[in-house]
C-alpha cells in the first residue's frame, strides 16, 4: 500500500462521490480525508473504511479548522447551480470563494498537488456568469505555488444525484440524442464517475508536468 495522503472538499457531489470511493480502493492512497457539512455514508463492494477520516466543519469559518488541510494532494470537486444556490451572491461562494480559500490553506500548509473539476468552457473573461466563476477558481489555484496543478473541463455530468435537477436532465437527454452534431460534440454529457478516474489518474499520469489540462473530449479517451 502506498502512504499518499489525499484531501477531498465537494465530496458529497456527483464526481466526489465516485472519487472517494475510488480513492479508498486506490492502493496508492493510505488516508483519505473528506471535508463535509454532515458525515457521509458510502456503499462499498471492499470494506477500506479505515482510510477514511471524515471531518465535519464549517465552511462559513475555514481559518477554524485549516490546520486538518494538511497531505499530499487537493481534491476539489465543489460545485453548485445557481438555482440551488439561490442566488450570484451565494454561488460565488460556493463555487469560487470557498474553494479559493481552502486550496490557499492547503497550499501553505505544504500540499503539493491541486487537482480541479472545472467546466468545459471556463474562463475568467467569459460573458457566461457559471463558466466565468470556474475561470476565475482555475486562477486562483494557477496563481499559487504548487507541485502540479490538475483541471478537467467536463460538460454536463451524467449520474445519479440525490436530487432531481429537471434542466439538467432534459440537457443531458437531448445533448445524449444529437451527440454526434459537430457543434454539439463539445458539450455532450459524460459519466461522473469516468471524471473521477481521469481525474485521479492523471495526478500521476504525468508527474514531470506542472500543469495538466483536459477539456472534454480527452476526458472520455
Amino acid at each position: 500500500m502506498g502512504n499518499k495522503i489525499a484531501l477531498i472538499i465537494g465530496a458529497t457531489g456527483l464526481v466526489g462521490q465516485h472519487l472517494v470511493k475510488q480513492l479508498l480502493q486506490d492502493e496508492n492512497y493510505q488516508v483519505v480525508h473528506v471535508f463535509v457539512r454532515r458525515l457521509i455514508s458510502l456503499s462499498l463492494d471492499a470494506d477500506p473504511h479505515s482510510k477514511l477520516i471524515q471531518h465535519v466543519v464549517d465552511f462559513n469559518n475555514i481559518h477554524s479548522w485549516q490546520q486538518k488541510l494538511n497531505g499530499d494532494e487537493l481534491f476539489c470537486c465543489i460545485g453548485t447551480t445557481l438555482k440551488q444556490a439561490g442566488s450570484k451572491k451565494n454561488q460565488t461562494k460556493i463555487d469560487l470563494e470557498l474553494p479559493s480559500e481552502i486550496a490557499q490553506y492547503a497550499n501553505t500548509n505544504g500540499v503539493k498537488k491541486v487537482a480541479l473539476v472545472s467546466a468545459a468552457g471556463a474562463n475568467h473573461v467569459s460573458s457566461s456568469f457559471y463558466l466565468r466563476l470556474k475561470g476565475e477558481l482555475e486562477q486562483n489555484l494557477l496563481a499559487l505555488n504548487w507541485q502540479q496543478v490538475v483541471i478537467v473541463r467536463p460538460s454536463f455530468l451524467d449520474g445519479h444525484r440525490n436530487e432531481f435537477r429537471f434542466g439538467e436532465r432534459f440537457a443531458i437527454a437531448l445533448f445524449s440524442f444529437l451527440k454526434y452534431l459537430p457543434w454539439i460534440k463539445n458539450y455532450r454529457p459524460i459519466k461522473a464517475e469516468q471524471v473521477a478516474k481521469r481525474m485521479r489518474l492523471l495526478v500521476d499520469a504525468k508527474p514531470s508536468e506542472s500543469l495538466v489540462i483536459e477539456e472534454l473530449e480527452q476526458l472520455f479517451g
